[in-house]
């Protein structure tokens, strides 16, 4: 059986699971203890559960136990066979549409980068000084989905967690203008309901020292990006380390008026490199 068929098998039995107990998806979430918008997500095959939540789902409908061990089953080949799917650049728009989507099913999504803004929060101008190099089509259809994504900021059901290094906002992309154009921009979005954005400033006694940003969604997956590839891990190990290594960032950050007052003191500085 492939993978799509195994998936498509394991949303629609734990559709079956949850309608033979005679329980709604809110009284099925509840139960399990976990939420609403995740079990959707499993019964409509968009995410496959971890084994934890599997085992939850299988207790509150009071599974028998040949249904339940072959939905394990299912639920252990499909998270090793998505292990990791490493993207190639050349497909950089087609990538930036995939992650919108993965954006719309998820609850939280919480981003580190030490080295550029997020690209939840960047600018067009910025943008377009980061995509200089690239072929002007790939780049167009690089922001094109990239300020798509940015429409769900704000939107109710998606929480953001955005952490961002002194480092990164030091990084003068293109001209001071530029900058002090999208540091207004991330105050602005930081003031958004469900936003919360982090500034690690520099300086700061750290114990913790990860080396390369990533993007966590749900505490399922994680996107990290290198100069040639993108990787999308699934295996829950590996998001458990980016979890902890997030958790461990954001004690270090400074958020809401501190962060804003951090921000404001950077764009200060541009501001007087721009006279």
């Amino acid at each position: 059986m492939s993978t799509s068929q195994t998936g498509d098998e394991l949303s629609r039995r734990l559709r079956d699971l949850r309608q033979t107990a005679g329980l709604t998806s809110i009284a099925a979430a509840e139960a399990a203890g976990i939420g609403q918008a995740a079990l959707s997500r499993y019964e409509n095959g968009r995410f496959v559960p971890t084994r934890a939540r599997l085992e939850a789902l299988l207790a509150a409908y009071r599974a028998p136990e040949e249904v339940a061990e072959r939905l394990r089953a299912m639920v252990d080949d499909l998270r090793a066979e998505n292990r990791r799917v490493v993207v190639h650049r050349k497909n950089a728009p087609a990538f930036q549409r995939r992650i919108r989507d993965i954006e719309a099913t998820s609850e939280h999504v919480a981003t580190f980068q030490p080295a550029v803004i997020p690209g939840i929060l960047q600018t067009e101008a910025y943008m377009r000084v980061l995509t200089a190099s690239a072929d002007r089509e790939v780049a167009d259809g690089v922001i094109a989905a990239r300020l798509e994504r940015q429409k769900l900021l704000g939107q109710s059901g998606h929480r953001w967690t955005q952490l961002v290094t002194a480092g990164a906002l030091l990084w003068c992309a293109g001209s001071a203008a530029t900058m002090v154009e999208q540091i207004d921009r991330i105050i602005e979005i930081s003031r958004l309901d469900g936003v919360r954005i982090g500034v690690i400033p520099a300086r700061r006694p750290m114990t913790v020292f990860p080396l390369h940003g990533f993007d966590l969604y749900d505490e399922r997956a994680v996107i990290v990006g290198t100069l040639a590839t993108t990787a999308v891990i699934t295996e829950s190990a590996d998001v458990r380390l980016h979890v902890d290594m997030f958790t461990a960032l954001s004690e270090a950050a400074d958020f809401g008026d501190g962060g804003r007052a951090a921000l404001a003191e950077v764009r200060d500085g541009y501001v007087a490199d721009a006279r």
